[in-house]
């Protein structure tokens, strides 16, 4: 096996000057780098990696947390987490905290033995006040869910400004009696989208009545979005469309009204949150709140990156990407325009 010694004789430069080509220094001149770069092919030198990094005092991993792999929301997030650290030559290690509070602190103790150069957290409760303690220290991004006020990165949406648009379309449509189902968590996304619901039906002088507002448990299963929805659609009178805060609980809305000979839209207009791909894979197709899934995965490592390469303090940036508003089948006029009921 050729060594770095060899590289450098054959090359006809320093073994300083190879370690520094390796290591993509500007202090090398390109033919010079060029030089070495042909004699690593030509002898086939495999640079010792563990090695330089413990020189260098990093291990080229980055941790991804999430609550659980089974969602596709997050499943999306992590591809974009995983191509660009690849493509930029970094490792994920992707942990299942399945909403743990005592293993996202766990995993995040890998910073401080150095076992890893910084994380991306996906489901950050909006009260992790603990979670200073790291960002002080290490690198951290929030991606998707955030803690307010706090000094570390954010990638998201704007969750309040895109819950509003969607609730003044149905107004729109001409719907006045418009439920809503969300979850029982403490993501800042839950707490925004439930401000944009009641702000915008206040807006149009519409009631948001208690027994229109339902909770989901805290991971959107399947499960619980239906028994959340046969409560909701037992309301008198019953609402004419429902907003949920993920595609996962507008699903099980659906799969209720068809068990209650509900047609959706004709009877009960149903509208998503996320995007995911079985939005459009059974009629009728959802209409939702696309967030940009794998470009927020993608940000989230070119922020935490930035910091690490440059060995200062990371940026406390907030980056909110762009939503759209996808306008499919499970949405239309109320069958009969209603007067506002108390």
């Amino acid at each position: 096996m050729a060594t770095i010694e060899q590289v450098a004789r054959r090359a006809g430069v320093s073994v300083a000057t190879v370690s520094r080509t390796l290591n993509d220094s500007p202090t090398v001149r390109p033919a010079t780098a060029q030089r070495v770069r042909e004699a690593i092919e030509a002898l086939g030198y495999v640079p010792n990696q563990p090695a330089r990094n413990l020189r260098r005092n990093e291990s080229r991993v980055i941790l991804a947390l999430a609550p659980t792999f089974s969602n596709p929301y997050y499943s999306r997030i992590l591809t974009g987490i995983g191509d660009r650290a690849w493509e930029l030559e970094y490792s994920v290690l992707v942990c299942n905290t399945l909403g743990h509070t005592d293993s996202e602190r766990r995993f995040l103790k890998m910073l401080e033995s150095h076992q890893a150069d910084g994380a991306v957290l996906l489901a950050c409760h909006w009260n992790y006040s603990w979670l200073a303690r790291f960002a002080e220290r290490s690198h951290v991004v929030q991606c998707c869910e955030y803690v307010p006020d706090m000094a570390c990165p954010v990638v998201a949406i704007d969750n309040y400004a895109a819950t509003r648009e969607m609730v003044a379309y149905l107004q729109d449509l001409g719907h006045t009696r418009i439920a809503m189902i969300g979850a029982d968590n403490q993501y800042i996304s839950s707490q925004l989208r439930r401000q944009g619901y009641l702000d915008a039906m206040a807006e149009r002088g519409l009631p948001a009545r208690e027994d229109w507002y339902r909770l989901a448990d805290a991971e959107y299963s399947l499960a619980s979005g239906q028994a959340a929805a046969r409560t909701l659609l037992s309301a008198a009178p019953r609402p004419t469309a429902v907003f949920c805060v993920s595609d996962i609980l507008a699903l099980s809305v659906i799969s209720v009204a068809q068990e209650l000979g509900l047609n959706v839209p004709e009877d009960l207009t149903v509208t998503g949150f996320d995007d995911v791909d079985y939005t459009t894979i059974v009629h009728p197709y959802l209409t939702t709140i696309a967030q940009p899934c794998y470009e927020m995965g993608r940000r989230s490592v070119d922020l935490l990156l930035e910091g690490i390469r440059n060995r200062a303090p990371q940026s406390v940036e907030q980056a909110f990407l762009p939503h759209r508003l996808m306008e499919r089948e499970s949405a239309a006029p109320p069958a009969e325009q209603s007067s506002i009921l108390p």
